[in-house]
């Protein structure tokens, strides 16, 4: 099967089936939104995908900016807000003006988009094999969800990351460095002025923590 899943990259279906059970965000759930779903991964699909979170883990310290300070080893959620104390304390010093405002993917994982999720795949530079093994293990498979412990039939997903997934915090940073490249973009080309911190004068314009995502600007 593995040598299959490398040459290939191809996966038995039945490897990438797997049940989404709820689990109560609050004491008395009462909607939907009450809930966080869970995918419950066959063990085999779980030894593959820590294989290859592993050796991603290994260059996603190189492609994705300090600004985003989730889910890699060294960084932590602080250091943005260090940053952010930085900013209002000067902004506050000085008398300049500061424009704050915050971003929050809703729904975050379950609303990625595979081939948004591919182009940036291909625009950090991973190959071909790579993307299809990516592919394999993210756009395939049904889940079934547990209904007081019995499963519905399967459903076929056309979109977002599994919560559970040793791949899917990683692929996610990845997802939202394009809000990150957008912000850098607009700065370059003087469509967003970022604020400017302390004598030296580091430019400041945009922090994430996975999907929470300040823009800091004059």
């Amino acid at each position: 099967m593995f040598d299959q899943f490398h040459g290939n990259a191809c996966l038995p279906k039945g490897l990438l089936s797997y049940f989404l059970t709820l689990i109560p965000k609050v004491n008395s759930p009462q909607a939907l939104g009450d809930f966080r779903p869970i995918s419950l991964l066959g063990c085999l699909y779980k030894l593959v995908a820590k294989v290859l979170a592993a050796r991603l883990a290994r260059v996603m310290g190189d492609v994705i900016p300090k600004t985003q300070s989730a889910f890699l080893k060294g960084r932590q959620l602080v250091e943005g807000v260090v940053v952010v104390n930085e900013v209002v304390d000067f902004a506050k010093k000085s008398g300049k003006e500061c424009l704050i405002f915050k971003v929050d993917f809703e729904k975050a994982y379950d609303s990625v988009d595979w081939s948004f999720l591919d182009y940036m795949l291909r625009r950090f530079g991973f190959g071909t094999k790579w993307r299809d093994w990516m592919r394999a293990c993210v756009c395939a498979g049904n889940m079934s969800v547990l209904v007081n412990g019995s499963p519905t039939e399967e459903i076929s997903i056309r979109r977002g990351l599994k919560q559970g997934d040793p791949l899917a915090p990683l692929l996610f940073l990845l997802v939202a460095e394009g809000l990150g490249a957008l912000m850098r973009s607009a700065v370059e080309r003087g469509r967003f002025k970022p604020f400017v911190v302390g004598r030296g004068g580091m430019p400041v314009s945009i922090l994430q923590y996975a999907d929470d995502t300040l823009c800091i600007g004059e």
